[in-house]
Protein backbone atom coordinates (compact mmCIF):
# COMPACT_ATOMS: atom_id res chain seq x y z
CA UNK A 1 0.00 0.00 0.00
CA UNK A 2 2.97 2.42 0.96
CA UNK A 3 4.83 1.62 -2.24
CA UNK A 4 1.94 3.09 -4.26
CA UNK A 5 1.31 5.56 -2.62
CA UNK A 6 4.98 7.18 -2.61
CA UNK A 7 5.47 6.27 -6.11
CA UNK A 8 1.85 8.13 -7.19
CA UNK A 9 3.11 10.97 -5.34
CA UNK A 10 6.76 10.34 -7.06
CA UNK A 11 5.04 10.57 -10.56
CA UNK A 12 2.21 13.16 -9.51
CA UNK A 13 4.69 16.03 -8.37
CA UNK A 14 7.86 14.78 -10.41
CA UNK A 15 9.89 14.05 -7.59
CA UNK A 16 12.45 11.47 -8.91
CA UNK A 17 13.38 9.86 -12.46
CA UNK A 18 15.05 6.69 -13.09
CA UNK A 19 19.04 7.17 -13.02
CA UNK A 20 19.33 9.90 -10.78
CA UNK A 21 21.32 9.97 -7.23
CA UNK A 22 18.85 10.58 -3.75
CA UNK A 23 20.85 11.59 -1.18
CA UNK A 24 18.28 10.45 1.91
CA UNK A 25 18.32 11.83 5.57
CA UNK A 26 18.68 8.71 7.58
CA UNK A 27 18.03 9.67 11.37
CA UNK A 28 17.19 5.86 12.30
CA UNK A 29 12.83 6.91 13.08
CA UNK A 30 10.39 4.56 11.86
CA UNK A 31 10.20 7.42 9.24
CA UNK A 32 13.37 7.81 7.11
CA UNK A 33 13.68 4.02 8.02
CA UNK A 34 10.43 3.72 6.10
CA UNK A 35 11.23 5.95 3.73
CA UNK A 36 14.77 4.20 2.89
CA UNK A 37 13.10 0.96 2.86
CA UNK A 38 10.85 1.74 0.00
CA UNK A 39 13.58 4.00 -2.08
CA UNK A 40 15.70 0.77 -2.22
CA UNK A 41 13.16 -1.86 -3.80
CA UNK A 42 12.30 1.24 -6.29
CA UNK A 43 16.20 1.46 -7.06
CA UNK A 44 16.37 -2.19 -8.39
CA UNK A 45 13.48 -1.09 -10.66
CA UNK A 46 14.49 2.01 -11.91
CA UNK A 47 17.59 2.64 -10.99
CA UNK A 48 18.39 4.96 -8.58
CA UNK A 49 21.44 5.17 -6.24
CA UNK A 50 21.06 6.46 -2.98
CA UNK A 51 23.22 8.20 -0.58
CA UNK A 52 21.97 7.79 3.21
CA UNK A 53 22.93 11.02 5.50
CA UNK A 54 23.03 10.61 8.94
CA UNK A 55 23.03 13.50 11.96
CA UNK A 56 23.90 13.38 15.54
CA UNK A 57 22.80 15.95 16.97
CA UNK A 58 24.35 15.31 20.49
CA UNK A 59 20.79 15.60 22.24
CA UNK A 60 20.16 12.60 24.24
CA UNK A 61 23.79 11.08 24.95
CA UNK A 62 23.79 7.25 24.61
CA UNK A 63 20.43 7.27 22.41
CA UNK A 64 21.66 9.53 19.64
CA UNK A 65 24.57 7.09 19.68
CA UNK A 66 22.67 4.04 19.40
CA UNK A 67 20.54 5.42 16.89
CA UNK A 68 23.76 6.42 14.63
CA UNK A 69 24.91 2.36 14.97
CA UNK A 70 21.38 1.90 14.08
CA UNK A 71 21.51 4.19 10.85
CA UNK A 72 24.72 3.36 9.84
CA UNK A 73 24.40 -0.98 9.79
CA UNK A 74 20.73 -0.47 8.43
CA UNK A 75 22.80 1.53 5.26
CA UNK A 76 25.50 -1.12 5.53
CA UNK A 77 23.40 -3.84 5.13
CA UNK A 78 21.90 -1.92 1.98
CA UNK A 79 25.14 -1.94 0.19
CA UNK A 80 25.04 1.92 0.39
CA UNK A 81 27.64 3.21 3.03
CA UNK A 82 26.27 6.13 5.55
CA UNK A 83 27.76 9.60 5.75
CA UNK A 84 27.68 10.42 9.22
CA UNK A 85 27.79 13.74 11.08
CA UNK A 86 28.12 14.82 14.85
CA UNK A 87 26.98 18.21 15.79
CA UNK A 88 26.60 19.79 19.04
CA UNK A 89 23.12 21.22 18.98
CA UNK A 90 22.80 23.03 22.08
CA UNK A 91 26.05 24.31 21.68
CA UNK A 92 24.95 26.13 18.38
CA UNK A 93 21.62 27.14 19.81
CA UNK A 94 23.26 28.91 22.27
CA UNK A 95 26.17 30.77 20.13
CA UNK A 96 23.39 31.73 17.46
CA UNK A 97 20.48 32.39 19.94
CA UNK A 98 18.20 29.89 18.25
CA UNK A 99 15.90 27.22 19.49
CA UNK A 100 17.85 23.46 19.57
CA UNK A 101 14.69 22.37 17.29
CA UNK A 102 16.56 24.88 15.15
CA UNK A 103 20.08 24.57 14.92
CA UNK A 104 18.97 20.85 14.35
CA UNK A 105 17.38 21.79 11.27
CA UNK A 106 19.82 23.99 10.33
CA UNK A 107 22.54 21.43 10.32
CA UNK A 108 20.74 19.05 8.50
CA UNK A 109 20.32 20.48 5.58
CA UNK A 110 23.74 21.75 5.82
CA UNK A 111 25.06 18.02 5.91
CA UNK A 112 22.70 17.38 3.22
CA UNK A 113 23.49 20.03 1.10
CA UNK A 114 27.34 18.62 2.06
CA UNK A 115 26.91 15.51 0.27
CA UNK A 116 25.01 17.13 -2.51
CA UNK A 117 27.88 18.65 -3.24
CA UNK A 118 30.40 15.67 -3.14
CA UNK A 119 27.83 13.99 -5.36
CA UNK A 120 28.40 16.79 -8.14
CA UNK A 121 32.35 16.67 -7.57
CA UNK A 122 32.42 13.35 -9.02
CA UNK A 123 30.77 14.72 -12.24
CA UNK A 124 26.58 14.32 -11.83
CA UNK A 125 24.91 16.69 -12.66
CA UNK A 126 22.75 18.82 -10.09
CA UNK A 127 19.64 18.51 -11.68
CA UNK A 128 20.05 14.28 -11.60
CA UNK A 129 20.61 14.98 -7.31
CA UNK A 130 18.20 14.81 -5.23
CA UNK A 131 17.94 15.54 -1.40
CA UNK A 132 15.09 13.06 0.27
CA UNK A 133 13.56 14.00 3.31
CA UNK A 134 10.90 11.83 5.25
CA UNK A 135 7.86 14.11 6.42
CA UNK A 136 4.56 12.65 6.52
CA UNK A 137 1.08 13.07 6.01
CA UNK A 138 0.60 13.57 10.13
CA UNK A 139 3.50 16.52 10.14
CA UNK A 140 1.57 17.64 7.05
CA UNK A 141 -1.28 18.35 9.39
CA UNK A 142 0.71 19.59 12.48
CA UNK A 143 2.40 22.14 10.41
CA UNK A 144 -0.95 23.91 8.90
CA UNK A 145 -2.29 23.52 12.37
CA UNK A 146 1.04 25.45 13.81
CA UNK A 147 0.97 27.80 11.55
CA UNK A 148 -2.47 29.02 12.01
CA UNK A 149 -1.64 29.14 15.37
CA UNK A 150 1.13 31.93 14.36
CA UNK A 151 -1.13 33.59 11.78
CA UNK A 152 0.37 32.73 8.52
CA UNK A 153 -1.00 33.48 5.22
CA UNK A 154 -2.15 31.76 2.40
CA UNK A 155 1.31 30.83 1.53
CA UNK A 156 2.14 29.38 5.23
CA UNK A 157 -1.42 27.67 5.34
CA UNK A 158 -0.35 25.52 2.27
CA UNK A 159 1.80 23.76 4.28
CA UNK A 160 4.52 21.48 3.38
CA UNK A 161 5.96 21.20 -0.54
CA UNK A 162 6.49 17.92 -2.14
CA UNK A 163 9.99 20.08 -3.40
CA UNK A 164 11.62 22.79 -3.11
CA UNK A 165 15.17 24.35 -3.92
CA UNK A 166 17.50 25.25 -1.02
CA UNK A 167 19.87 28.11 -0.54
CA UNK A 168 22.53 26.28 -2.63
CA UNK A 169 19.97 24.81 -5.66
CA UNK A 170 19.52 21.44 -4.04
CA UNK A 171 15.88 20.27 -4.91
CA UNK A 172 14.51 18.87 -1.31
CA UNK A 173 11.86 16.31 -2.21
CA UNK A 174 9.27 14.68 0.61
CA UNK A 175 7.58 11.45 -0.95
CA UNK A 176 6.12 10.21 2.12
CA UNK A 177 4.07 13.71 2.88
CA UNK A 178 0.80 11.45 1.48
CA UNK A 179 1.86 8.96 4.12
CA UNK A 180 0.20 9.05 7.73
CA UNK A 181 2.51 7.83 10.75
CA UNK A 182 -0.19 5.10 11.57
CA UNK A 183 0.86 3.22 8.17
CA UNK A 184 4.84 4.29 8.48
CA UNK A 185 4.22 2.07 11.59
CA UNK A 186 2.05 -0.58 9.94
CA UNK A 187 4.94 -0.86 7.32
CA UNK A 188 7.55 -1.18 9.65
CA UNK A 189 5.88 -4.00 11.99
CA UNK A 190 5.47 -5.46 8.53
CA UNK A 191 8.82 -5.35 6.81
CA UNK A 192 10.58 -6.36 10.54
CA UNK A 193 12.57 -3.29 10.21
CA UNK A 194 12.01 -1.97 14.00
CA UNK A 195 13.86 1.91 13.67
CA UNK A 196 14.84 2.91 16.79
CA UNK A 197 12.15 5.60 18.92
CA UNK A 198 13.03 9.15 19.89
CA UNK A 199 11.58 8.97 23.10
CA UNK A 200 11.71 13.23 23.44
CA UNK A 201 8.97 12.86 20.64
CA UNK A 202 6.23 11.62 23.11
CA UNK A 203 6.98 14.16 25.33
CA UNK A 204 5.32 17.94 25.45
CA UNK A 205 8.46 20.13 25.33
CA UNK A 206 8.57 21.66 21.75
CA UNK A 207 5.36 23.51 20.70
CA UNK A 208 5.27 20.83 17.60
CA UNK A 209 5.08 17.73 20.21
CA UNK A 210 2.37 19.82 22.52
CA UNK A 211 0.36 20.28 19.16
CA UNK A 212 0.96 16.32 18.12
CA UNK A 213 0.53 14.99 21.67
CA UNK A 214 -2.21 17.64 23.25
CA UNK A 215 -4.00 19.99 21.10
CA UNK A 216 -4.63 17.23 18.09
CA UNK A 217 -6.29 14.84 19.94
CA UNK A 218 -8.40 17.13 21.73
CA UNK A 219 -9.46 18.48 18.63
CA UNK A 220 -10.29 15.16 17.53
CA UNK A 221 -12.28 14.62 20.53
CA UNK A 222 -14.23 17.38 20.75
CA UNK A 223 -14.89 18.92 17.53
CA UNK A 224 -13.73 17.22 14.71
CA UNK A 225 -12.63 13.22 14.56
CA UNK A 226 -11.06 14.19 11.09
CA UNK A 227 -8.90 17.26 12.11
CA UNK A 228 -5.83 15.81 10.26
CA UNK A 229 -7.41 15.28 7.15
CA UNK A 230 -9.45 18.30 7.32
CA UNK A 231 -5.68 19.97 7.81
CA UNK A 232 -4.37 18.33 4.47
CA UNK A 233 -7.53 19.35 2.68
CA UNK A 234 -7.00 23.10 3.36
CA UNK A 235 -3.68 23.06 3.00
CA UNK A 236 -3.91 21.36 -0.44
CA UNK A 237 -6.56 24.20 -1.29
CA UNK A 238 -4.54 26.83 0.00
CA UNK A 239 -1.52 25.34 -2.42
CA UNK A 240 -3.64 25.96 -5.42
CA UNK A 241 -4.25 29.38 -4.60
CA UNK A 242 -0.32 29.66 -3.47
CA UNK A 243 0.47 28.34 -6.97
CA UNK A 244 -1.60 30.78 -9.27
CA UNK A 245 -0.05 33.66 -6.92
CA UNK A 246 3.50 32.96 -7.32
CA UNK A 247 2.88 32.59 -10.95
CA UNK A 248 1.05 36.18 -11.18
CA UNK A 249 4.16 37.55 -9.57
CA UNK A 250 6.69 35.98 -11.39
CA UNK A 251 5.57 36.92 -14.36
CA UNK A 252 5.15 40.34 -13.28
CA UNK A 253 8.60 40.23 -11.57
CA UNK A 254 10.18 39.84 -14.47
CA UNK A 255 8.05 42.94 -16.65
CA UNK A 256 9.21 45.31 -13.45
CA UNK A 257 12.65 44.74 -13.08
CA UNK A 258 14.69 48.17 -14.58
CA UNK A 259 18.00 47.42 -13.41
CA UNK A 260 19.09 44.29 -11.12
CA UNK A 261 22.65 44.14 -9.15
CA UNK A 262 23.60 41.75 -7.02
CA UNK A 263 22.93 43.69 -3.63
CA UNK A 264 19.63 45.45 -5.68
CA UNK A 265 16.39 45.28 -7.59
CA UNK A 266 15.02 48.14 -9.20
CA UNK A 267 11.35 48.15 -9.57
CA UNK A 268 9.02 49.98 -12.11
CA UNK A 269 6.97 51.94 -9.10
CA UNK A 270 3.61 53.08 -11.41
CA UNK A 271 3.55 49.41 -12.34
CA UNK A 272 4.61 48.01 -8.88
CA UNK A 273 1.55 50.01 -7.36
CA UNK A 274 -1.20 49.01 -10.13
CA UNK A 275 -0.84 45.81 -8.91
CA UNK A 276 -3.36 43.82 -6.72
CA UNK A 277 -1.45 43.77 -3.41
CA UNK A 278 -1.27 39.94 -3.03
CA UNK A 279 0.80 40.05 -5.67
CA UNK A 280 2.34 43.18 -5.17
CA UNK A 281 3.73 41.13 -1.50
CA UNK A 282 4.85 38.74 -3.69
CA UNK A 283 6.84 40.68 -5.90
CA UNK A 284 8.51 42.08 -2.62
CA UNK A 285 9.34 38.32 -1.39
CA UNK A 286 10.90 37.34 -4.90
CA UNK A 287 12.53 40.82 -5.00
CA UNK A 288 14.43 40.12 -1.50
CA UNK A 289 15.04 36.37 -2.34
CA UNK A 290 16.85 37.08 -5.67
CA UNK A 291 19.51 39.03 -3.65
CA UNK A 292 19.71 36.66 -0.79
CA UNK A 293 16.95 37.13 1.94
CA UNK A 294 15.19 33.72 1.38
CA UNK A 295 13.85 33.97 5.13
CA UNK A 296 12.49 36.06 8.27
CA UNK A 297 9.69 38.00 6.32
CA UNK A 298 6.64 38.38 8.13
CA UNK A 299 3.58 39.90 7.96
CA UNK A 300 4.36 43.61 9.41
CA UNK A 301 7.43 43.49 7.24
CA UNK A 302 5.25 43.51 4.45
CA UNK A 303 3.09 45.89 5.59
CA UNK A 304 6.11 48.20 5.93
CA UNK A 305 6.89 47.48 2.25
CA UNK A 306 3.48 48.75 1.17
CA UNK A 307 3.83 51.81 2.99
CA UNK A 308 6.71 52.75 1.63
CA UNK A 309 5.38 51.37 -2.39
CA UNK A 310 3.29 54.31 -1.82
CA UNK A 311 4.99 56.86 -0.09
CA UNK A 312 4.85 60.37 -1.04
CA UNK A 313 8.63 60.99 -0.73
CA UNK A 314 10.81 60.45 -3.51
CA UNK A 315 13.87 58.62 -0.92
CA UNK A 316 11.52 56.82 2.05
CA UNK A 317 12.77 53.51 3.14
CA UNK A 318 12.08 50.65 5.09
CA UNK A 319 14.38 48.33 7.08
CA UNK A 320 13.97 44.64 7.26
CA UNK A 321 15.96 41.90 8.81
CA UNK A 322 20.12 41.22 8.29
CA UNK A 323 20.70 44.57 6.79
CA UNK A 324 17.90 44.51 4.20
CA UNK A 325 15.80 47.40 2.95
CA UNK A 326 12.69 48.77 1.13
CA UNK A 327 13.50 52.12 -0.26
CA UNK A 328 11.92 54.73 -3.12
CA UNK A 329 14.05 55.71 -5.53
CA UNK A 330 12.29 58.98 -6.86
CA UNK A 331 9.27 57.04 -8.48
CA UNK A 332 10.46 54.20 -8.96
CA UNK A 333 11.06 51.07 -5.75
CA UNK A 334 14.28 49.61 -5.02
CA UNK A 335 15.18 46.32 -2.98
CA UNK A 336 17.80 46.04 -1.86
CA UNK A 337 20.89 45.06 1.29
CA UNK A 338 23.86 47.15 2.31
CA UNK A 339 26.70 46.26 0.16
CA UNK A 340 29.83 44.53 2.07
CA UNK A 341 32.72 46.37 3.37
CA UNK A 342 35.39 46.98 0.62
CA UNK A 343 38.85 47.05 2.14
CA UNK A 344 40.58 48.86 -1.10
CA UNK A 345 43.30 51.74 -1.06
CA UNK A 346 45.20 53.64 -3.28
CA UNK A 347 48.77 53.71 -5.20
CA UNK A 348 49.70 57.25 -5.40
CA UNK A 349 52.58 57.70 -8.25
CA UNK A 350 54.44 61.09 -8.98
CA UNK A 351 55.72 60.34 -12.90
CA UNK A 352 57.04 62.65 -15.76
CA UNK A 353 54.02 63.27 -17.88
CA UNK A 354 56.06 61.37 -20.93
CA UNK A 355 56.13 58.20 -18.50
CA UNK A 356 52.38 58.34 -17.61
CA UNK A 357 51.68 58.60 -20.86
CA UNK A 358 53.51 55.36 -21.82
CA UNK A 359 51.61 53.67 -19.28
CA UNK A 360 48.70 53.74 -21.18
CA UNK A 361 46.55 53.03 -18.20
CA UNK A 362 42.42 51.92 -18.41
CA UNK A 363 40.14 54.56 -18.64
CA UNK A 364 38.46 54.96 -15.79
CA UNK A 365 40.30 52.67 -13.67
CA UNK A 366 43.00 55.41 -12.49
CA UNK A 367 42.89 59.84 -12.06
CA UNK A 368 45.92 61.96 -12.81
CA UNK A 369 46.04 65.78 -11.81
CA UNK A 370 48.87 68.22 -12.81
CA UNK A 371 51.36 67.88 -9.89
CA UNK A 372 52.42 71.63 -9.46
CA UNK A 373 48.68 72.47 -9.09
CA UNK A 374 47.91 69.78 -6.67
CA UNK A 375 51.48 70.81 -4.82
CA UNK A 376 50.66 74.75 -5.15
CA UNK A 377 47.26 74.14 -3.48
CA UNK A 378 48.15 71.49 -0.48
CA UNK A 379 52.02 71.80 -0.10
CA UNK A 380 54.90 69.86 -0.94
CA UNK A 381 53.40 67.06 0.76
CA UNK A 382 50.64 66.48 -1.26
CA UNK A 383 50.60 63.35 -2.46
CA UNK A 384 50.54 62.08 0.82
CA UNK A 385 47.05 63.31 2.09
CA UNK A 386 45.40 61.96 -0.80
CA UNK A 387 43.15 59.07 1.13
CA UNK A 388 40.30 57.42 -0.58
CA UNK A 389 36.91 57.31 1.68
CA UNK A 390 33.66 57.69 1.59
CA UNK A 391 31.61 60.99 1.64
CA UNK A 392 31.94 63.32 4.71
CA UNK A 393 30.07 66.82 5.72
CA UNK A 394 31.12 70.05 3.44
CA UNK A 395 32.73 67.78 0.70
CA UNK A 396 33.20 69.79 -2.64
CA UNK A 397 34.50 68.99 -6.32
CA UNK A 398 36.12 71.78 -8.69
CA UNK A 399 33.98 72.01 -12.19
CA UNK A 400 34.93 73.93 -15.25
CA UNK A 401 35.10 77.81 -15.20
CA UNK A 402 37.12 77.10 -11.71
CA UNK A 403 33.59 77.14 -9.68
CA UNK A 404 33.34 74.61 -6.88
CA UNK A 405 30.00 72.12 -6.28
CA UNK A 406 28.71 70.65 -3.29
CA UNK A 407 29.26 66.53 -3.34
CA UNK A 408 25.42 66.51 -2.26
CA UNK A 409 24.08 68.65 -5.14
CA UNK A 410 26.53 66.79 -7.47
CA UNK A 411 24.82 63.36 -6.41
CA UNK A 412 21.51 64.63 -6.71
CA UNK A 413 22.26 66.35 -9.98
CA UNK A 414 23.46 62.41 -11.00
CA UNK A 415 20.58 60.82 -9.72
CA UNK A 416 22.11 58.96 -7.40
CA UNK A 417 19.47 57.09 -5.37
CA UNK A 418 19.77 58.40 -1.35
CA UNK A 419 20.46 54.74 0.04
CA UNK A 420 23.89 54.92 -2.31
CA UNK A 421 25.13 57.80 -1.74
CA UNK A 422 26.81 57.11 1.43
CA UNK A 423 28.82 53.83 -0.87
CA UNK A 424 29.84 56.07 -3.43
CA UNK A 425 34.01 55.99 -3.47
CA UNK A 426 36.03 59.08 -3.11
CA UNK A 427 39.51 59.86 -3.75
CA UNK A 428 40.19 63.68 -1.93
CA UNK A 429 42.40 65.77 0.38
CA UNK A 430 40.79 67.30 3.28
CA UNK A 431 37.16 68.33 1.89
CA UNK A 432 38.30 68.78 -1.12
CA UNK A 433 37.24 65.71 -3.95
CA UNK A 434 39.84 64.63 -6.22
CA UNK A 435 37.81 62.10 -7.79
CA UNK A 436 34.72 60.73 -8.07
CA UNK A 437 34.42 56.79 -8.89
CA UNK A 438 32.42 55.47 -10.96
CA UNK A 439 29.33 54.64 -10.01
CA UNK A 440 26.25 54.12 -11.80
CA UNK A 441 28.18 55.15 -15.20
CA UNK A 442 31.60 57.16 -15.73
CA UNK A 443 33.29 58.51 -12.20
CA UNK A 444 34.35 62.89 -12.33
CA UNK A 445 37.65 64.59 -11.69
CA UNK A 446 38.64 67.66 -10.24
CA UNK A 447 38.58 70.06 -13.54
CA UNK A 448 40.82 72.33 -11.29
CA UNK A 449 44.25 70.03 -11.39
CA UNK A 450 43.56 69.03 -15.07
CA UNK A 451 46.64 68.15 -17.30
CA UNK A 452 47.58 71.39 -19.70
CA UNK A 453 50.61 71.32 -22.09
CA UNK A 454 52.41 73.05 -19.28
CA UNK A 455 52.36 69.86 -17.57
CA UNK A 456 55.63 68.56 -16.80
CA UNK A 457 55.11 66.15 -13.63
CA UNK A 458 51.92 64.06 -12.78
CA UNK A 459 50.45 62.48 -9.87
CA UNK A 460 49.07 59.13 -10.91
CA UNK A 461 46.16 58.06 -8.77
CA UNK A 462 44.98 53.86 -9.13
CA UNK A 463 42.87 51.67 -6.81
CA UNK A 464 44.02 48.52 -5.36
CA UNK A 465 41.57 45.81 -4.43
Amino acid sequence: MIRETVLNTIREHHLIEKNQHIVIGLSGGPDSVCLFHVLQNLAKEWPLTLHPVHVNHKFRPGDAESDQAYAEQIADEAGCPCRTFVYDCSKIAAEEKITSEEAGRKVRYQAFAEVAAEVAAEGIPRENIKIAVAQNADDQAETILFRILRGAGTDGLSGISYRRFDEYGNEIIRPLLDVSKAEILAYCTEHDLRPCIDHTNLEPIYARNKIRLNLIPYLEKEYNTNIKDTMIRMGKTASVDKDFLWRQALETFADLVKEKSENSVLMDGAKLRRLHRAVRQRVFAKAFHSIGLTEDLAFIHFDGCEEIAFHPKPSARFDLPRGYYLTKVYDDVKAARAAPLQTRTVHVAVLSKEDYEKRKLPKDKHAVFDYDLIRAAFGENAEAQITLRKRMAGDFITIFGGKTKKLQDYLVDRKIPKDERDSVELVAINREILWILPHQGRGRYAARYKLCEDTKKVICIEINC
